[in-house]
């Protein structure tokens, strides 16, 4: 199995775990600009020589790429991925509720927004992952919110089993289980630390190895760490198991 990695926060002492990492992985590094990630990438392969750097872009205003982001946020961000050639993550999420003014603001502007974005999917599609929700093939409103764009990219689904209840957990992995094309998509687990909604519950190392015990046998060949900063001994001893 391939594990890759997270970082939201990146700073010297979160890419220095790094270290703990014997095998061959790649990180995607969150920043608000193409030149705070290039001053990350470099500071990261300080510490892993062998390590693929990709970007995870912040949005201005929205934080995550969305279809209710201000449409100059997009334009201004797609421009500036094209001026890279570093793996990408897209994160379609929808805005945080500090944002909520932007579902009022951008409602009508959804459909110029939505295009902007699967145009940028298809060209960058070889190149991009997108991390996004678990949700049946089935459920209503996913297009319409600009969480699914029909693009062949690869998909990681995020089964943060920590953040959930039980029954939510299960219903998850039933979704998981009919998906029937697993090349096409990764599998993200965590969380190993708390992320940007600082409510995250963390993932004990024993159940991490019970989630990647299912993804194993669900037939996926890659999952993706939430995030690099909670790494620690423990948890790489879980990781090796799967390697």
């Amino acid at each position: 199995m391939k594990i890759e990695f997270y970082e939201e926060f990146p700073n010297k002492e979160n890419l220095a775990k790094l270290k703990l990492i014997n095998f061959p992985t790649k990180i995607f590094i969150a920043g608000k600009s193409i030149e705070e990630f290039k001053k990350y990438e470099k500071q990261a392969k300080l510490y892993k020589k062998d390590l693929e750097v990709g970007f995870w872009p912040i949005v201005k205003n929205s934080y995550w790429i969305s279809a209710f982001s201000n449409t100059k946020d997009l334009i201004e961000l797609f421009k500036k991925l094209e001026t890279i050639k570093n793996p990408l993550l897209i994160d379609l999420e929808l805005p945080l509720k500090k944002h909520w003014r932007l579902y009022v603001k951008n409602i009508f502007n959804l459909q110029k927004n939505k295009k902007l974005i699967k145009s940028f999917l298809e060209k960058n599609k070889s190149r991009i992952t997108t991390a996004e929700y678990i949700r049946s093939p089935l459920q209503k409103g996913t297009k319409f919110l600009g969480l699914d764009y029909g693009i062949k990219t690869e998909k990681s689904l995020m089964f943060y089993s920590s953040c959930t209840s039980k029954k939510n957990a299960k219903e998850w992995k039933k979704m998981i289980l009919k998906i029937k094309d697993k090349n096409d998509y990764s599998i993200s687990l965590g969380t190993l630390i708390m992320g940007i909604l600082g409510t995250e519950k963390i993932l004990s190392p024993e159940n991490l190895e019970k989630d990647l015990e299912f993804v194993k046998k669900a037939g996926f060949k890659k999952v993706i760490i939430f995030r690099l900063e909670g790494i620690n001994k423990d948890y790489v001893k879980v990781l090796g198991k799967f390697i």
